[in-house]
């Protein structure tokens, strides 16, 4: 969603300027003070005042022609005509003044119709070019105006009417006879000046007193026939336009207060609104004389500090610079005076004389508004044709929209003149000579006898051509821009062809043939061509972009670098986009160097500033581009180095803006207690991220805020910076990271800053920091799911890059326990007879390096670096949604890599924890790790167990078996003859001696290097715990020295107490991290809360502008998303706060303080409408609690709670000596009530009052009478929602009697239970009909139970007047923008909606243009699908078609509706059973067949079906009856198909019905009564009724002939409805028996025991008795 206020500062200063200015009409009975109010919003608001009277004063005082033709009939006795005044005022309206100032206009229309009628004036003020925006209708009295007007007197030589308290004077003063003034001044020196002054104002001089005079139109008569003749000719008119005019910018105002009154009112209801007053340009210049040669430097700063309007805040630079806008408008380029510096809104504009000052201030606009400041095309473009030149010619005018002038062509002529006298004078030089030669020698030859000789040859002619040149001027606005071309050594001093020797031959002057093909090109019309050469000058005229080649010394030429705009003549761009591009390779290079020499030389006489563009390799568009930045360049905001000077000044700036909200008296910005604890929380609870110091709290920043504009647009990170390196561009303040950052700002800072939109802060991105097992893992990965933001863990992504080659983890090298496997392993490897494998073999020199970080913390090269971590912050998908880094950076060096490659975090959040609970929770990770090291260790031993087991027993065998034949071989030779049993013992001692030898060469290996010392479990514990200590010293020294680095860097920093349980640990992480996340648009955005009075001098001064929220709450309408938003007026106990070019107000400190932490997502809202004053009413029996509803809406939306006896004690304090207090007074002297009437003028006058106007206002307890609501429609006082509280009596009186037995009541009450039973019924009878009466004219009653809670009834009532707000907020806009809106809710009465009735009546139009039907709405009254298009009312049937004619309204109606409504005669309607036999003797069509039913059944005969006469209905004077309600309804929305049916010759025969009266009794009983009777008896039987006094046949007979009569379904509902109360009544007087039985029974009671209601009903069942015996007694005693 948009924003609803633009925050481009260029944008909305152009909408600012192209925004129609505010226009007021006042309008109002004669003498009621039309002018008076207008000269004082005048002079007040500043707009231009239009008066008949001014006007013409005006134009005589300026002895203007008009003036002068005035003043001759004024002098001649006559009166001016009206035609001649109207004529005046109009030219007012539409001179330029009023375009910038807007106007006042009090004089339309005029009472007399001698010139223009009434109709005619309106119908102007209607097509005027600025339309009034705001009508101000002054109401009063005729008694009162009379009064007023009476009384006047005149003083005859200046024309000034006093009112009766300015000219009449005490007793004591007509004793003495005159007053003189100076005895006036001295009568009290005591006094101060401004009672001296406002006794001057309320009373004249006496010597002015006694000059007075009555004036005869202002009697009473004739005031009383003015004001007749107002009401008879010009109110009517104006009514109606009010009446289209939008309510919201329609003010009526009391005309019986005072002027000041009335003044004060029209500002606050202005002002509450939000209108933002007139821009006024103010003169900056003192007295103190400037030197004329000032730099524009020092100028432009002098004048930012003079005549400060605002404290602290200067007059800003404006893209004009020193040039005056005045002049350059016209063309002209004069730089300003500062004697006539002015200042509009916040910036400065320097003119250039008085006509400019007088100019500009008439009307800045015009001057301001885009695409000023723009230069004036003056541009001369010399070169070949080879260089680009013709091209760039075109493009240029094609650009300025100006004319090209070739000097080439407009010489031609005047030189082709020039050649021709020149060739004839050589001609007729050479015949003379050549005559007088061969004269001379026929004369010689004559004296000497020789023949005559003719010459050899003819005169030679030499064409001298000149180099091909390129060269491109630029204009220069600081010097010479009004010089003439040098006149020392140029052609303009002797001129082509004078002052050159004849020997000196010249050729013509040509253009090229790209020239040639550019077509015939000349100057302006009005311009001259130019002096002729002979006379030594081309013309002086400022030439748009001219180009030339000269054939002859290009010295004898003027460069013409000047032009005027003209009307540029389009060529074939085409052909330009289709040439090749220029080089400088195609020149000759004998031309080039040629034109070189003389460009040099050319140089020297140049008095204008020139630039030379290289074209080679460049396309024609480049150079435009270049030539039009040069142009645009003095007209561009400059930046400049953030200076000493603007540290001073923003000090003294600071330091106004601070004694100026000291002096505030009305600063109400001091927090509540809860408020205070919750900062204080928060205060705790918030990050401790570093902020801005307080010094430069209040500076103006750039559109990066703190943060260098250049890394950000380079890089996207945010580098957060110092004013150590600054610069001020735009009178902001940017900041940078180094010194290039800043050179490369100064040179372009347009690519730096959003011009076009606000600049949009990269993705989060965080560090995440701690000691291992300070749960940064796991609270990483928690956060970044809250945050959607993507979690890296920085080793597990090197371990992830490493583990396809090495297969396991890199473990750190204090964490592994490898190294004490190593040896293990080696063992296993050579008992295996394996080679162990190389340690890094295919691994690349990165991955070697990763290896060595994950195991030893060695560095990361740079260049490994650059490929894993900088595409987090170049690369998606981490570039557009942000990341949480974990575990980086580690080092310093990684760091150092960070700042070269601008890889900064927006913070880094450090998990701290102590070494008790990082050992309490890494001891079991470590006793896990050290029991699986364990076990690893002895499967190793196992596994080199079991190698050296199996090798052992291989050699055992072998060596035993060789170790057998040895012993076999040696007792076989020697022990051959012993006996058997030897040999077995021999055998015996051998095997024993073989398995010592092998014992004792293979023994058991015992592993004892493998094995670590047994610990004992405590032991271990305290290992490992000392092992944790050690490395959380190491980490934690680590970290201090990375945050060390960081802080420098100015990196924000979020400490997080990782000690404590997880869910708090994460509520501090999500409270100090995720604000970081949601308010990260606005992270460039600044805000300053700022005073009242300091908001109120920005918004008068124009400095500052009110935002799209007006005086509402932003952050309130956002979190309520309600329609009622209460007006935060008066300003004073807002609290306002200055973002951009804006000023928002806001209710509460804490609202301010969360707008400041995210301003833009509060501005994302919907555009508000200006409100509307809410208007409603609560009524009720007594007792029902109307009051409390009124007053807690009241007070909740700041109304004005309004009840009928505090309206007429409000006009008796206020207005005591008016007309209606007087009348008031008179009634109440008498003792008798004021009477209805005087009643609802009272009101209407409060209902005028400022706060109801603004706010609206909420009746309590009125209407009470159906004459008052009556009055009120006739005064126009319709509220949009009248409440009624439901109360039953019974309630009422227990609340009577509870509110009764209240003590310490403030006065007297009459509450007792008759009173409140009387008060009630009173109630009650005039409810009924004021309930009809609003639901049938307004459809706005609300009934609502007043025994429900009341936060239901809360609920409730704000739902109810949300919607109607809402509906009349739609209807008004679209209404407004001519669009379709619908009137649902808007109080429409039948009458009007009647009269402005559409061409389709009752009739849906969507309906009729879609299908073809006929649907007649008019049998729903309520007017919840009508609308209004073009000032005519349509209803439709349902909610869709309304849908469907709102979004395209102009397809239903007239000229482009398919189907235009039938004639009346044309339109079927419904009658009654009345109507029809009415009709006798007509017959019904069909001969009462459904015709509908006959056609649904394709016209056969089982589809005949009779038709009942309560449906029938009438169609082309044809009567016709129908099956059912469904089928008259399809019969109505297309008769065409239905009306001309043909029955066939066979029908079912007619059922001709019996007369019921000819029936028997009981066959006549069975089928009129015996239903109803039925239902009365067993209703009888049901209740079994008992009436007081009555018997109980009596009371059976009375109960059953109630019943029948409520329940008589041939009766009307009005009927029914007056038995049904009436048996009502009866059966609650029937319950008074059992009743007062129960309660009766006891010993007597006083009133206090007694039930609420039992006096009540003990009286009603007496008065019952006292009924009874009071009737005279029947004819038949049963009843």
């Amino acid at each position: 969603m948009d924003l609803v206020d633009n925050l481009i500062e260029d944008d909305a200063e152009r909408e600012r300027l192209l925004s129609k200015p505010t226009c007021f009409l006042v309008v109002g009975r004669p003498g009621v003070g039309k002018s008076t109010l207008a000269r004082n919003i005048a002079d007040t608001w500043g707009c231009v005042l239009i008066d008949d009277t001014e006007v013409l004063d005006s134009h005589i005082r300026s002895q203007t022609e008009d003036g002068v033709k005035l003043l001759d009939i004024l002098n001649a006795g006559k009166s001016v005509p009206e035609d001649v005044v109207l004529g005046l005022i109009l030219d007012m309206l539409s001179s330029t003044k009023v375009e910038h100032y807007g106007y006042v206009l009090s004089c339309l229309p005029f009472m007399s119709e001698e010139g223009v009628g009434v109709e005619e004036q309106m119908e102007i003020i209607r097509k005027l070019k600025l339309k009034p925006d705001f009508i101000i209708n002054i109401k009063c009295a005729d008694k009162d105006l009379v009064q007023r007007l009476s009384s006047q007197k005149q003083h005859p030589m200046t024309g000034l009417l006093y009112n009766q308290d300015q000219w009449k004077v005490d007793n004591e003063f007509h004793v003495t006879g005159f007053i003189e003034e100076e005895g006036a001044e001295e009568e009290d020196e005591e006094d101060s000046q401004d009672e001296d002054e406002e006794e001057e104002e309320q009373s004249a001089p006496r010597c002015t007193i006694d000059q007075l005079v009555w004036i005869p139109e202002r009697q009473a008569r004739n005031t009383s026939f003015r004001i007749n003749a107002y009401k008879e000719n010009i109110l009517r008119p104006l009514e109606d336009y009010m009446m289209d005019h939008n309510p919201i910018y329609l003010l009526e105002v009391d005309g019986s207060e005072t002027p000041d009154e009335l003044l004060l009112f029209v500002l606050s209801r202005l002002g509450s609104m939000a209108i933002q007053r007139v821009s006024v340009p103010v003169v900056l210049h003192q007295d103190e004389e400037l030197p004329d040669d000032i730099e524009t430097e020092d100028l432009l700063r002098f004048m930012s500090s003079s005549r400060m309007l605002v404290p602290g805040f200067r007059w800003r630079r404006s893209r004009w610079g020193r040039s005056c806008p005045v002049a350059l408008k016209e063309g002209r380029l004069v730089p300003g005076k500062p004697e006539f510096s002015v200042g509009f809104r916040d910036k400065m504009y320097i003119l250039s004389s008085q006509e400019a000052y007088d100019k500009f201030v008439s009307n800045p606009r015009r001057y301001l508004l885009p695409p000023m400041p723009s230069p004036p095309c003056r541009v001369s473009i010399i070169g070949t044709a080879a260089s680009g030149r013709p091209e760039l010619s075109v493009l240029m005018g094609a650009r300025h929209n100006v004319s090209v002038l070739e000097l080439e062509k407009l010489a031609e002529p005047l030189l082709a003149e020039l050649e021709t006298e020149w060739l004839a004078k050589v001609k007729e030089d050479s015949v003379q000579a050549a005559m007088e030669k061969i004269r001379t020698k026929q004369q010689n030859e004559q004296s000497s006898g020789k023949l005559p000789s003719w010459p050899a040859g003819r005169p030679a002619f030499v064409v001298a051509t000149s180099p091909l040149i390129l060269c491109l001027l630029r204009w220069n606005p600081g010097r010479g821009s009004d010089r003439e071309p040098s006149r020392s050594g140029g052609p303009g001093a002797n001129g082509p062809g004078r002052g050159q020797k004849t020997g000196r031959r010249q050729g013509n002057l040509r253009s090229s043939s790209d020239e040639g093909r550019q077509g015939k090109r000349g100057l302006p019309p009005g311009r001259r061509r130019g002096q002729r050469l002979g006379a030594g000058q081309l013309s002086q005229e400022r030439l748009a972009v001219g180009g030339f080649t000269a054939r002859r010394d290009p010295s004898r030429f003027p460069l013409l670098p000047h032009a005027h705009r003209g009307h540029f003549a389009r060529t074939s761009s085409r052909r330009l986009s289709h040439r090749p591009h220029v080089s400088d390779k195609a020149e000759p290079k004998a031309e080039k160097d040629q034109f070189t020499r003389q460009w040099e030389a050319l140089q020297l006489s140049l008095s204008i500033s020139h630039s030379v563009l290289q074209t080679g390799g460049r396309r024609p568009e480049e150079l435009l581009d270049e030539i039009v930045q040069l142009m645009e360049k003095p007209f561009k905001y400059l930046p400049r180095e953030f200076s000493a000077v603007d540290l001073d000044e923003e000090a003294e700036d600071i330091e106004a803006i601070a004694n100026l909200e000291v002096d505030d008296d009305d600063d109400s910005a001091k927090d509540t207690a809860e408020e205070e604890e919750e900062e204080e929380e928060e205060e705790e609870e918030g990050d401790d991220s570093e902020s801005p110091s307080d010094a430069t709290s209040k500076r103006a920043f750039g559109d990066t805020f703190i943060f260098c504009p250049v890394v950000l647009k380079k890089h996207n990170a945010l580098v957060p910076s110092t004013d150590e390196i600054s610069a001020k561009y735009r009178e902001k303040v940017y900041y940078f990271s180094n010194v290039d950052a800043r050179e490369v700002f100064m040179l372009s800072p347009e690519q730096f800053v959003g011009q076009c939109q606000l600049l949009k802060p990269p993705a989060l991105r965080i560090f995440v920091l701690g000691c291992r097992g300070s749960g940064k893992t796991t609270q990483g990965e928690w956060l970044a799911e809250q945050l959607g933001l993507f979690h890296i863990q920085f080793r597990e992504h090197l371990q992830r890059l490493l583990a396809p080659k090495i297969k396991q983890r890199v473990n750190p090298a204090d964490e592994s326990t490898e190294e004490h496997l190593k040896a293990l392993k080696t063992a296993v490897e050579d008992a295996r007879g394996e080679e162990p494998p190389e340690e890094d073999a295919g691994l690349t020199d990165e991955e070697i390096g990763i290896k060595a970080y994950l195991a030893d913390d060695v560095p990361l090269s740079s260049q490994v670096l650059e490929e894993i971590v900088n595409p987090y912050w170049k690369k998606e998908p981490y570039l557009s949604t942000g990341f949480i880094l974990e575990d980086f950076p580690h080092n310093t060096e990684e760091v150092q890599h960070m700042m070269q490659h601008h890889l900064y975090p927006d913070a880094v959040v450090t998990l701290m924890a102590g070494v008790e609970d990082i050992q309490a929770r890494l001891l079991p990770k470590f006793w896990s790790r050290w029991r699986a090291h364990c076990q690893r260790r002895e499967a190793l031993l196992d596994v080199l167990r079991e190698i050296h087991t199996k090798a052992r027993e291989e050699n055992i065998t072998k060596r035993r078996a060789e170790l057998m034949e040895e012993k076999a071989a040696s007792s076989t030779a020697k022990f051959s003859c012993r006996a058997e049993d030897e040999d077995d013992e021999d055998s015996a001692n051998i095997e024993d001696e073989i398995e010592a030898i092998l014992e004792e060469e293979y023994p058991v290996e015992r592993y004892d290097e493998f094995k670590d010392d047994d610990e004992a479990e405590e032991a271990t514990t305290e290992r490992l715990n000392t092992e944790i200590e050690e490395r959380y010293v190491a980490d934690s020294n680590n970290m201090a020295i990375v945050l060390e680095v960081l802080s420098e860097l100015k990196i924000p920093r979020i400490s997080i107490n990782a000690s404590r349980k997880t869910p708090v640990v994460r509520r501090q992480l999500l409270l100090k991290v995720e604000p970081l996340q949601l308010n990260r648009e606005s992270l460039f955005q600044k805000c300053q809360p700022i005073s009242y009075n300091l908001a109120q001098l920005l918004l008068l001064y124009s400095y500052k502008f009110h935002s799209a929220f007006g005086c509402t709450d932003p952050v309130k309408r956002y979190g309520e998303r309600e329609l009622i938003q209460p007006v935060l007026w008066p300003l004073e106990t807002a609290f306002p706060v200055l973002f951009n070019q804006y000023i928002y107000f806001f209710g509460s400190k804490k609202n301010q303080q969360t707008f400041m932490l995210n301003p833009l997502k509060y501005l994302r809202q919907s555009k508000p409408y200006p409100m509307l004053s809410v208007k409603m009413a609560v009524v009720g029996p007594p007792k029902s609690g109307k009051t409390s509803v009124a007053t807690m809406f009241a007070q909740r939306y700041g109304l004005d709670l309004l009840s009928i006896g505090g309206v007429m004690r409000r006009i008796l304090e206020e207005q005591e000596h008016s007309d209606l207090a007087v009348q008031m007074k008179l009634h109440l002297n008498r003792g008798l009530v004021v009477p209805d009437e005087l009643a609802i003028q009272c009101l209407k006058k409060v209902l005028m009052s400022l706060v109801c106007s603004t706010q609206g206002y909420v009746l309590d307890g009125f209407p009470m009478t159906m004459k008052q609501a009556e009055l009120m429609q006739a005064n126009s006082i319709i509220p949009m929602r009248v409440v009624e509280m439901e109360l039953d009596t019974v309630e009422v009186l227990k609340r009577g009697l509870a509110s009764k037995m209240e003590e310490n009541k403030p006065h007297l009450m009459h509450d007792s239970a008759e009173i409140l039973h009387i008060r009630n019924t009173c109630y009650r009878r005039e409810a009924e009909l004021m309930s009809r009466h609003f639901r049938q004219q307004y459809d706005n009653w609300i009934p609502m139970d007043g025994l429900k809670s009341k936060w239901y009834i809360w609920e409730r009532l704000i739902k109810e007047i949300s919607v109607s707000m809402e509906h009349v907020h739609t209807y008004l806009r679209r209404t407004r923008s001519g669009q379709a809106g619908c009137i649902n809710r808007q109080c429409v009465t039948p009458q009007e909606f009647q009269r402005r009735i559409g061409e389709f009546a009752h009739y849906c139009p969507v309906c009729l243009a879609l299908r073809d039907h006929l649907v007649d709405c008019s049998e729903t009254p309520s007017l919840t699908y009508a609308a209004e298009y073009n000032r005519r009312y349509f209803k439709m049937c349902d909610a869709e078609h309304l849908e469907i004619f709102l979004a395209s309204p102009d397809e239903f109606v007239s000229p482009r509706c398919p189907r235009p409504l039938p004639q009346a005669d044309r339109l079927p309607r419904k009658l009654t059973e009345a109507e029809v036999k009415n009709r006798f003797p007509q017959q019904i069509e069909m001969k009462g067949f459904c015709p509908v039913t006959y056609l649904d059944g394709k016209l056969r005969y089982e589809a005949l079906v009779h038709g009942s006469l309560e449906f029938a209905l009438e169609y082309r004077e044809r009567l016709y009856t129908c099956e059912t309600k469904e089928k008259q309804y399809r019969f109505l929305s297309a008769p065409e198909l239905y009306w001309d049916l043909k029955l066939p010759s066979k029908v079912p025969p007619l059922c001709e019905p019996i007369p019921l009266t000819s029936l028997p009794t009981l066959g006549y009983l069975e089928q009129g009564v015996a239903v109803g009777v039925i239902k009365a008896m067993t209703a009888v039987g049901c209740l079994k009724p008992k009436f007081p006094f009555f018997s109980m046949e009596r009371s059976a007979l009375r109960y059953l002939a109630f019943y029948m009569k409520a329940f008589n379904h041939r009766s009307t509902e009005d009927i029914r409805q007056m038995y049904k109360k009436k048996l009502a009544c009866f059966e609650e007087n029937c319950e008074l028996i059992p009743y007062l039985s129960s309660v009766m029974r006891a010993n007597y009671k006083l009133p206090s025991e007694r039930p609420v209601d039992f006096d009540l009903k003990l009286k009603r069942f007496l008065a019952l008795r006292l009924a009874a015996q009071s009737q005279a007694p029947s004819a038949n005693p049963a009843l």
